[in-house]
């Protein structure tokens, strides 16, 4: 007879998605904010200066 691993198995596969769709999302936040940086800098440098 052999033991069944399925219970741990399907933890284990559930952190690892987990972690793996975590690491996605944070990466894809990274890039958003970072475009949208990159936009506000651009819009800021294009606006005119008051020499006041």
């Amino acid at each position: 007879m052999v033991e069944d691993y399925t219970n741990a198995f399907l933890v284990s596969a559930f952190c690892l998605v987990f972690m793996a769709l975590f690491a996605i999302w944070a990466i894809w936040g990274l890039i958003v904010a970072l475009g949208t940086g990159w936009a506000a800098d651009k819009a800021l440098a294009a606006l005119p200066r008051n020499s006041d």
